[in-house]
């Protein structure tokens, strides 16, 4: 009885190990899936920068010259950049298309707003 109490034991940590891997593995691609979005500022001000895609809106906060924001979003679809100069001057992003693995940088300098995605 013990030794088949002890290989039953055996299997049933096997399993649950296996389990606890398969999660974490899932986990782990789910994460690297999501697309994220990089804007860095090369221009020679802070600027305001708002990125809007599907029914969602986030307002960054400022972002002083050579500094970069990084976040996560969910989903796809097309993902736009509005941009406040401090002398209010506006201006805003081409649509950039994202998916899952997608990385979409958005660069801002002094009079443009370049948007690209590496899929």
């Amino acid at each position: 009885m013990t030794r088949s109490w002890t290989l039953s034991r055996r299997i049933a940590v096997t399993l649950l190990t296996l389990s606890a891997l398969c999660a974490a593995l899932l986990l782990g691609a789910n994460y690297w899936a999501t697309p994220t979005v990089v804007v860095r500022n090369q221009s020679g001000v802070t600027v305001q920068v708002e990125a809007q895609w599907s029914a969602n809106r986030k307002q960054l906060p400022a972002i002083a010259p050579g500094a970069r924001r990084t976040f996560k979003v969910t989903g796809e679809s097309s993902i736009v950049f509005a941009v406040t100069y401090p002398d209010g001057r506006q201006l805003t992003s081409r649509p950039m298309y994202f998916t899952a693995f997608t990385t979409v940088t958005a660069v801002i300098t002094d009079g443009l707003v370049e948007v690209d995605a590496k899929f």
